[in-house]
């Protein structure tokens, strides 16, 4: 899916579309691999190398399998994920929707967000995360960095002009 036409509603101009240039690990999720890569190690260092001393137990190795899909497949379907994604600015919506199959994964009407929280990595591309006015806490005031975002774009370059374009509000 080169070009989002295929998630816009009738009547509506695309302002804004693309990609995220580089996928990186989160600090929460290289903690996740290093924690799957200590259990296997410790498994195995528990019973010297496996099959040199006769089979590793099914207990084991049902501990380990485990252990990696609990440590290590939401990170590679985060990754995978937000590798197939597309992104869209249209003039009521801001959209992510799948590259491959042109699904929408997320849909959010602009009026209904609170204005982004932009963080700019070193490489100059930023992730947008978006909150809806009407979240838990707005009106008890929790921090807009607090709240879960409703809509979140990754690696995206351009910021200046995505923060110009997604202010809340018609257009």
């Amino acid at each position: 899916m080169g070009e989002p036409s295929i998630v816009l509603e009738p009547g509506e101009r695309l302002l804004w579309s693309g990609r995220p240039l580089r996928i990186a690990l989160t600090g929460l999720e290289w903690y996740r691999v290093a924690f799957g890569a200590v259990l296997v190690v410790v498994v195995f260092a528990a019973h010297g190398m496996p099959f040199a001393n006769g089979p590793v137990p099914l207990f084991d190795v049902a501990f380990v399998l485990c252990g990696l899909a609990v440590t290590w497949v939401p990170v590679g379907r985060r990754v995978w994920v937000t590798r197939r994604a597309v992104y869209a600015v249209t003039d009521e919506r801001i959209v992510v929707a799948d590259r491959g199959t042109g699904r929408t994964r997320a849909s959010e009407y602009r009026s209904a967000l609170a204005p982004p929280v932009v963080r700019i990595g070193r490489d100059g591309t930023a992730t947008l995360s978006f909150t809806r006015r009407d979240a838990p806490g707005a009106a008890l005031g929790v921090p807009m960095r607090r709240r879960r975002p409703a809509i979140r774009l990754f690696a995206v370059p351009a910021v200046e002009e995505l923060r110009e374009l997604t202010e809340p509000g018609p257009r």
